[in-house]
């Protein structure tokens, strides 16, 4: 066989092998449906953990868990909560990088605040 033709025979493999892949990755990606809700839930949980874990090592030693039920409290979304995280990160050099931010708003926000996230 030449090269010329076992060139053309390698790259209708590989365009064949590529078709094939992509009529199957559609249902590979798809998956479980119940499975990825499970890790869904689960990465929602650890982010909850960690949340919690920063916001008692840090917020606490400045703010009383009351500050988040009183009525007359400065936050009234959940931007604005982020923003208030984000605030104290900047201004008190906690050193959190921007996902530890939004695992403690989102923390705080499902313990006191409820707000739409």
């Amino acid at each position: 066989m030449s090269n010329d033709v076992k060139g053309i025979c390698r790259r209708t493999l590989v365009t064949l092998a590529g078709a094939a892949c992509l009529t199957l990755s559609p249902s590979l990606l798809a998956g479980d449906v119940a499975n990825g809700e499970a890790l869904y839930h689960e990465v929602e949980i650890e982010r909850t953990i960690r949340g919690e874990a920063y916001s008692d090592a840090n917020c606490e030693t400045c703010h009383d868990p009351s500050l988040y039920m009183s009525e007359q409290r400065k936050v009234t979304t959940f931007a604005k909560l982020e923003a208030f995280v984000e605030g104290c990160n900047t201004n008190l050099d906690v050193g959190w990088f921007p996902e530890d931010v939004a695992d403690v708003a989102s923390y705080l926000n499902k313990e006191y605040y409820k707000f739409e996230e």
